[in-house]
């Protein structure tokens, strides 16, 4: 009796699985019908007995033959049920596209466009390819269309613009020319690529200039108005316009030149500008006003309204004699003039001719003591001393090392030869070789700050670095007037050209020699004090 509860306890979970499977199986039946499905029987309603049970558990093969032929049978009823389904979406595909095709013979573009939006794998039929062609047809027409219209109202437009110019400007023939043979598109509409304005032969006139560097053209026209600046020529002195067209060419090769041919230039410009005063019996009481007033628009042409700053030399020049306008007396017109002029052919003998003499004489003593001496690219104040040492030194040796080969250095070179004596000329790469077989370098300058720096051109910092690595002295020549009072520049100033300039600190130069006597690089200061107590008297 005690193994019988057992065994009923261990069939009961196998019946409830049992009448579970049977569930499905009734419901998966019904569901092959409702899709179609005609292979389909009836379950039995009769509840399994015991012994048949414990029978299908003990024989498992059939049980897993039937399974796998019942999942057979349901995925080839589901198939069925798919292409019956894919029959009827293709059916409705076919209607569309009838629909679409009587739509494009009857010429309706919208709605054709519209049924293209929509995804289709078929080819397009020959009926849609000649649709296209007919709408692209209708597009460039109206393309033809619109080009004709714009072309009506460009040839308006134009016939108004000739009209109304005609009427302001009376014989003056339109200057419009419209360039027919080159028109582009944009967004359907013709545009002309460019706009030739031309001007009639008769309101030019062609001027031949002094120079052989090409021919100026003088345009007459009432509507432009000349400017009281210095943008405006016809202010500027020929002087200066040739001051200005020199330097442009390169001409002055160095800052002491420019200064020259400055002071040259404001002789003549003073003398013409007086003669057009005494003309116009103007009143002696405002001469120095009136001066300083007329040489602005002069100086603003050559720093190009102020781009580039003048040379630092000649700035202190033109200073000074600003200077010298304003301190002008009550006097005659040709008295002024007179004054002006003596003070200009001052200025050049002391800054020039008295200071070449004086640095010659101070730095010829120091060439006797080494013999050798190197100097670098172009100065007129260091060829000045080398000729005149070679004149009481015949067995004095000259090295030039030049920036550029064939560059300013062969000035030096020309000198030399000229006169019959002899001369080396090297390189910035024969550097370190001419300063190993000379004892000085001399250097030419453009400017000594107040802090004690040396402006120079540039190459020379590494003419001087190499002279200090072979423990050579650096003797740096300059004027009293090249000693400015300032300590920072720019690097390009105008009339010199693209020249451009380098600065050499105070420590590096071992003494400047000046017009006034020999002193260290850092005694700028004492120099700059003695020139204004100079200028001041």
């Amino acid at each position: 009796m005690s193994e019988n509860p057992s065994e009923l306890e261990k069939k009961d979970p196998a019946t409830k699985l049992k009448e579970t499977f049977e569930k499905l199986k009734n419901e998966v039946r019904t569901l092959g019908m409702i899709l179609g499905a005609t292979n389909a029987t009836t379950p039995s309603s009769d509840p399994p007995s015991l012994a048949q049970e414990q029978k299908k558990t003990s024989d498992t093969p059939t049980k897993t033959d039937d399974k796998s032929q019942y999942h057979k049978d349901v995925t080839a009823d589901d198939k069925k049920a798919r292409k019956a389904a894919k029959a009827a979406e293709k059916k409705a595909r076919a209607e569309k596209s009838v629909a679409n095709k009587a739509a494009a013979a009857s010429g309706n573009v919208q709605q054709q466009q519209k049924k293209s939006d929509q995804p289709a794998k078929e080819k397009p039929s020959s009926d849609s390819k000649a649709s296209s062609t007919v709408n692209k047809k209708n597009i460039s027409q109206e393309n033809q269309q619109l080009e004709d219209v714009t072309d009506q109202l460009a040839a308006k437009m134009e016939k108004l613009v000739i009209e109304q110019d005609n009427k302001d400007n009376g014989e003056l023939k339109s200057s419009i020319k419209k360039n027919t043979g080159n028109v582009r598109h944009m967004n359907n509409v013709m545009m002309p690529s460019a706009v030739h304005f031309e001007l009639p032969i008769d309101q030019v006139k062609v001027v031949a200039s002094d120079s052989d560097e090409g021919v100026a053209t003088d345009i007459e026209s009432t509507a432009i108005t000349q400017l009281d600046d210095a943008t405006c020529l016809a202010n500027i002195h020929p002087a200066f316009l040739a001051l200005l067209a020199k330097a442009e060419l390169e001409k002055f090769p160095d800052s002491e030149t420019a200064c020259i041919k400055f002071i040259e230039a404001f002789k003549e410009f003073l003398r013409d500008w007086t003669a057009e005063r005494e003309k116009n019996r103007s009143d002696a009481a405002t001469y120095g006003h009136d001066l300083d007033l007329a040489i602005r628009p002069q100086l603003a042409h050559l720093t190009q309204n102020g781009h580039w700053p003048l040379p630092f030399a000649l700035g202190n020049t033109v200073r000074l004699l600003k200077r010298t306008i304003k301190k002008l007396e009550d006097c005659t017109n040709a008295r002024c003039e007179e004054t002006l002029q003596l003070y200009l052919e001052d200025t050049l003998a002391i800054n020039f001719t008295h200071a070449y003499k004086a640095i010659s004489q101070l730095l010829i003593r120091k060439i006797q003591q080494f013999k050798k001496v190197i100097v670098f690219d172009w100065c007129p104040v260091v060829n000045y001393v080398l000729l005149e040492a070679r004149k009481q030194i015949p067995e004095m040796q000259v090295t030039v090392i030049d920036a550029l080969p064939n560059g300013r250095g062969t000035l030096h070179v020309n000198s030399f030869i000229d006169r019959g004596y002899s001369v080396q000329y090297t390189t910035m790469k024969g550097s370190s070789w001419g300063c190993r077989h000379s004892a000085v370098l001399i250097l030419g300058c453009s400017a000594i700050f107040a802090n004690g720096a040396v402006a120079a051109q540039k190459g020379a910092l590494a003419a001087v670095m190499c002279a200090n690595r072979f423990n050579i002295p650096v003797i740096v020549v300059a004027e009293h007037f090249k000693f400015i009072d300032k300590g920072h520049v720019n690097q390009r100033v105008a009339l010199l050209g693209r020249q451009n300039i380098e600065f050499i600190q105070s420590d590096l130069v071992t003494a400047v020699v000046t017009d006034l006597r020999v002193l260290g690089p850092t005694s700028a200061p004492a120099v700059l004090k003695a020139k204004a107590l100079t200028d001041l008297a």
